[in-house]
């Protein structure tokens, strides 16, 4: 069974550049949470719009993970959760996923249905209606 959340190629690779991060963190190279401010974000949804995307806040909701700051993680964006859980996910031996049984590999498209109407509902609730109900 060749099933996986997301493509096995990037999430080896997001999987391989926050073990970077969390190796440099750990080291003390440079501390994650030094990071969040210095590392440039675009946003081209909120340039255009004026209104923050679903996925704004998760560069820093990565690294407040990085840093171990679970709260300050959740307040940036609380889908970095979801994202973890799904590249590990991803990046998991075959092998071992065919161990998963086929009935559980039936309850994916339900949890990706889950995760998409949560991060809608989101955007609607805590992002788009207080910036429309402000102006």
């Amino acid at each position: 069974m060749e099933h996986y959340l997301i493509p096995r190629k990037p999430a080896l690779a997001f999987a391989g550049f926050l073990l970077v991060l969390v190796l440099v963190n750990m080291t003390g190279i440079a501390s994650a949470d030094r990071m969040v401010g210095a590392v440039p974000v675009f946003c081209p949804f909120e340039a255009v719009t004026g209104i923050p995307c679903p996925g704004c806040g998760m560069t820093r909701a990565m690294l407040s993970l990085i840093a171990g700051d679970i709260g300050s993680a959740s307040a940036s964006n609380p889908f970095c959760f979801f994202l973890v859980f799904t590249v590990i996910a991803s990046i998991l031996p075959a092998r071992w996923l065919e161990r998963v049984p086929p009935v559980a590999t039936k309850f994916l498209p339900y949890y990706y249905i889950s995760v998409l109407i949560l991060v809608i509902a989101f955007w609607v609730f805590e992002r788009l209606i207080p910036i429309l109900t402000a102006a």
